[in-house]
C-alpha cells in the first residue's frame, strides 16, 4: 500500500516479498558500495532486514517505486518521538535513477510526512565527504553541515 506519492515516486513500506535478487544486487553496484554502511548476502537476510526495519516503531522503512518498479529505499532511524529528530538514509540502487533529483523528491514529501504525522523537527544524516554529488542536494534542500569526522560529515535540516 502506498504512503506517500510524490510527482514520479511512490512510496511504501517495504514486505518480505520486495527481496529480490535485482534488490540484493544494489550492494554489490561499485557506487553504492563506497557510500552505504549497510549490506546483506542474501535473500534471507535482506528480508529477516526488511520485517526487524517494520516491527521497531522508531523505523521508516520505505522503498522508493517508479511504476512497479523497486528503485532505491529511504530510512529514517531512529525517529525519536522526545526530541522530534530523525535520522536519515537513502539509497538509490538503480544507477540510472542516479543523478536524475530522486532524493530530492523523495525526502522533501517524506520530510513533510514525518513533521506532520511524527511530530519530527530536524533530520539528521551522515554522508561521506567524497559524495559531492548528495552533499551538494542536500545542502540545496536545506541541509546544513554541524559536524565533521573523518570521512564523514553530519548534517540537519531544520523543519520548523
Amino acid at each position: 500500500m502506498t504512503l506517500l506519492k510524490t510527482a514520479r515516486f511512490n512510496l511504501r513500506t517495504l514486505t518480505k516479498a520486495d527481496a529480490t535478487i535485482r534488490y540484493l544486487s544494489w550492494f554489490n553496484d561499485k557506487m553504492s558500495k563506497q557510500y552505504i554502511a549497510y549490506s546483506s548476502t542474501s535473500i534471507d537476510e535482506l528480508a529477516n532486514y526488511i520485517e526487524s526495519k517494520n516491527a521497531s516503531t522508531a523505523c521508516l522503512l520505505l522503498g522508493i517505486f517508479h511504476g512497479n518498479e523497486h528503485i532505491g529505499n529511504i530510512k529514517y532511524e531512529p525517529i525519536s518521538y522526545v526530541t522530534g529528530e530523525a535520522t536519515m538514509g537513502i539509497l538509490i540502487g538503480e544507477p540510472q535513477w542516479r543523478g536524475k533529483g530522486v532524493a530530492s523528491e523523495v525526502i522533501t514529501a517524506s520530510a513533510s510526512y514525518l513533521k506532520n504525522n511524527h511530530s519530527t523537527k530536524v533530520i539528521i544524516l551522515g554522508v561521506d565527504t567524497r559524495n559531492h554529488s548528495a552533499i551538494k542536494s542536500y545542502e540545496k534542500l536545506g541541509f546544513k553541515t554541524f559536524k565533521a569526522k573523518g570521512q564523514g560529515i553530519f548534517m540537519h535540516w531544520s523543519l520548523i
